[in-house]
């Protein structure tokens, strides 16, 4: 009896601690499903917040790095000497249609991100439209241009037709000089740039014409040319400001859409940012709400700390260290630091480090194929600044660049109450030199008599230039006329020991007329009126038989 009693005590202590081993086993297992359901959920969080944040913060910085080269784009083309629908055109539209695509790929964006980007997204891609209508229309009105210069050509094949056939009466023969002179300034104002000078020309045009229609002419092919040249010759100076404005507003339409587009990339880089922002923040708050759930865990398996020990150890090791390392390597990379990511393994979070890795390598190399694409373009800058600056030919400043610093000489002139002197150059007979030596030689000429007067120049500000053709022009800040008048003595005696041969002129040199013109600007000047009172010496300077100057007798260019 006694030994069923004890048979059934160790029976009920048997049950009792099958029971205890299987409640606690049932703890044990509740505890680590409890916990590995924890370490899931936080992994998918993780995994979650990788695949979108940064995933979004790629895309946004692809989209940045395309707006950036739209801008880049936009830039060469305003910067650019051929300005027509061509294959820069066509990058630019390419490049829009890339950044339309990466634009969807971060769809949806929230309200306040999609006003930020349609804000200046839309007023670009209309500008660019602008942009590409104004081009056609330019385009238009230089084939205009084009059939005009045809027209001309061919006018002056029947003048030169005209003049080889019989002996001509008189009139006959100043209607051809006059008529050729007329198709020269016809042709000039076809290449002017300002409006004084079309209009110059448009005077000494319509004298020659006033001239030519008071000729008594007998022969009717004189009569019904003239009748054409009358036609004719007005519209051609009539299209060229329409032309000139159209390029203006060409440049201004290209200037605005580059502001736009680097207002379109920096709203992109700023979204970029919020993005960075926000993953940043997405991965301390999962860093956090990791270490909140395991010291919750740990607390509720301290009754099972001798069952759960080697498991917890396990867990941690394989695991949350290998989380939290990666998750300290992923903060030290949004810091700026650059340690290793752990790789090892062969499961999700060695996928996620490699994942990572690769984001960090792919933004490292953008961000040097950046810097590489900026560095070049600054050089490029550089570059395209010095060749708007310099005329090819001569090597000395153009006339864009004299322009520039005349009037910055001008206004500094007006404020200091000082005087600013121009001297006009021109090189005498230059046409008999190029029709008696070549356009090679004559070349050679200009080159050479640019460098010499050039080399007369020593004061800091003053700039030599070519003004246009075979004319060019001194700047001498601070000089009186007086003063500007011996400059243009010496730079007259060193272009005549310059020697250069001219069989054509009646010196057997090539030589220079020169007109000199100074003033103290008033507050309400104008810089033109100089450059009209320098023109006018020099042209009183050819008149009076060339190879010397001229100089204004009175300062009338301060008014």
């Amino acid at each position: 009896m006694s030994r069923t009693r004890k048979g059934r005590v160790h029976q009920s202590l048997g049950r009792r601690l099958s029971l205890v081993i299987m409640l606690v086993f049932s703890l044990y297992l509740l505890s680590a499903s409890l916990f590995a359901y924890v370490i899931y959920h936080q992994y998918t969080v993780l995994v979650g917040t990788l695949g979108s944040h940064f995933e979004r913060a790629m895309i946004a910085a692809e989209l940045t790095r395309d707006a950036e080269s739209i801008a880049a784009e936009v830039y060469e083309l305003l910067v650019g000497n051929d300005r027509s629908i061509s294959a820069g055109n066509r990058r630019v539209d390419n490049l829009a249609q890339i950044y339309q695509a990466t634009r969807k790929r971060l769809e949806p964006l929230s309200e306040a991100d999609t006003q930020a980007l349609d804000r200046w997204q839309t007023p670009f891609f209309s500008s660019l439209d602008r942009l590409n209508e104004r081009l056609r229309a330019e385009q238009e009105l230089q084939a205009t241009q084009f059939q005009r210069v045809d027209m001309l050509f061919l006018l002056l094949q029947r003048v030169s037709t005209l003049e080889q056939g019989e002996a001509l009466p008189g009139a006959e023969r100043r209607f051809v000089g006059q008529a050729l002179a007329g198709l020269g300034y016809a042709a000039a104002a076809l290449s002017a740039e300002r409006p004084g000078h079309i209009a110059r020309l448009t005077r000494y045009c319509r004298q020659q014409m006033q001239e030519m229609m008071a000729l008594p002419l007998t022969h009717p092919d004189f009569i019904t040319l003239r009748e054409q040249l009358a036609q004719e010759l007005p519209d051609v100076f009539a299209s060229r400001s329409p032309l000139l404005r159209h390029g203006r507003a060409t440049l201004a339409t290209a200037r605005q859409t580059r502001v736009l587009a680097q207002k379109l990339t920096s709203a992109t880089f700023g979204y970029h940012q919020r993005l960075k922002v926000s993953a940043g923040e997405a991965l301390q708050q999962q860093k956090a709400l990791m270490h909140r759930s395991l010291a919750g865990l740990l607390s509720a398996s301290l009754v099972l700390v001798l069952i759960t020990l080697g498991a917890l150890f396990y867990i941690r090791r394989v695991i949350i260290q290998r989380i939290n390392r990666l998750s300290r390597a992923m903060q030290a990379h949004w810091q700026g630091e650059g340690p290793p990511i752990p790789i090892d393994g062969d499961d999700e979070i060695s996928r996620m480090g490699g994942t990572f890795e690769a984001f960090v390598r792919a933004r490292q190399s953008a961000e040097q194929k950046l810097a590489l694409a900026n560095r070049e373009l600054q050089q490029m800058n550089l570059s395209l600044h010095r060749l708007s600056e310099l005329d090819e030919l001569t090597q000395i400043a153009n006339r864009r660049c004299f322009d520039r610093h005349f009037q910055a000489e001008w206004r500094r002139a007006q404020r200091e109450k000082r005087s600013l002197a121009l001297i006009m150059g021109d090189v005498d007979d230059f046409k008999r030199y190029n029709d008696e030596y070549g356009h090679q030689c004559g070349d050679e000429c200009l080159h050479r008599v640019a460098q010499a007067l050039a080399g007369r120049l020593h004061r800091e500000g003053d700039m030599v230039a070519r003004y246009g053709g075979e004319e060019f022009i001194v700047l001498l800040p601070g000089l009186s006329r007086e003063q500007a008048r011996q400059v243009a003595e010496q730079l007259l005696t060193t272009v005549r020991e310059l020697n250069i041969p001219h069989r054509q002129s009646v010196h057997g040199r090539v030589t220079l007329s020169l007109g000199v013109a100074a003033c103290v600007p008033r507050p309400d000047a104008r810089f033109e009126t100089l450059v009209g009172e320098a023109d006018r010496a020099l042209y009183r300077a050819k008149e009076q038989g060339r190879n010397r100057l001229s100089v204004r007798p009175h300062d009338d260019a301060a008014g």
